[in-house]
């Protein structure tokens, strides 16, 4: 199932702009189907039913955000590859941080080193389908990785947000994206730190909160006060 999810994740990405409904619906079965790839470890029994409502809802929004992102970055001349999968990367640290099973880590590693290594020695980018299902493998590592824990559930998806984050402020530029989802990437890392590691939801709850507020609000600050998106690519 993890397999279904992670393929359709990635053909949704690559469906017709102008059929957004398909995409969107698409997005949420391919979430639906990484909750079912890991529902014994983490939902039987009629546990977190809300972390299944929120993981469906971010496979919508990964389809949507995550091929907006442009896959150079140019910064005073200079084009830079690889960045995506950097924050890919920065979102698998956050879950490794919090999770309590973390063997399936190594593979994701992996899988998002990889796309790091491909663009920068190719000097070509990979296509968003492959950004996509990678945040997929990401999104699952989260779902099998907290095995039932609350708080874990709440650091790990928390961390996913970071590359949506980016993906939706990618109209306003690719800088101002990567910065953007720099700063989440650091709240996700601090979340998982702090309420992640609990063993109630209450504290990662809070963390999880106040982290977004914070990040919401300097994003805000960045995306207001970035002089100009035509220099960045």
């Amino acid at each position: 199932m993890r397999a279904v999810g992670i393929v359709l994740l990635a053909l949704a990405a690559v469906w017709p702009a102008r059929v957004r409904v398909a995409r969107v619906v698409l997005g949420a079965v391919g979430g639906a189907f990484l909750v079912a790839s890991a529902w014994h470890a983490s939902f039987g029994a009629g546990r977190n039913r809300w972390a299944v409502v929120v993981a469906v809802a971010m496979g919508s929004v990964a389809v949507t955000a995550l091929p907006a992102l442009a896959p150079v970055v140019r910064w005073r001349g200079v084009g830079w590859l690889g960045w995506r999968w950097a924050l890919l990367a920065g979102a698998a640290v956050a879950v490794y941080g919090c999770v309590p099973e973390t063997d399936q880590m190594r593979e994701v590693g992996v899988v998002v080193v990889a796309g790091v290594a491909v663009e920068w020695l190719r000097r070509t980018p990979l296509p968003a389908p492959a950004v996509v299902a990678a945040w997929g493998l990401v999104a699952w590592s989260v779902l099998y990785g907290a095995t039932g824990r609350p708080s874990a559930l709440v650091g790990g998806l928390f961390a996913l947000v970071a590359p949506l984050a980016a993906g939706l402020a990618a109209r306003r530029g690719a800088a101002v994206a990567l910065v953007i989802g720099g700063v989440w990437s650091v709240a996700a890392v601090v979340v998982a730190r702090t309420g992640g590691i609990e063993p109630t939801l209450h504290p990662a709850v809070v963390a999880a909160v106040s982290a977004a507020v914070i990040a919401g609000a300097v994003s805000a600050v960045v995306w207001r006060r970035w002089p100009s998106p035509r220099c960045d690519g």
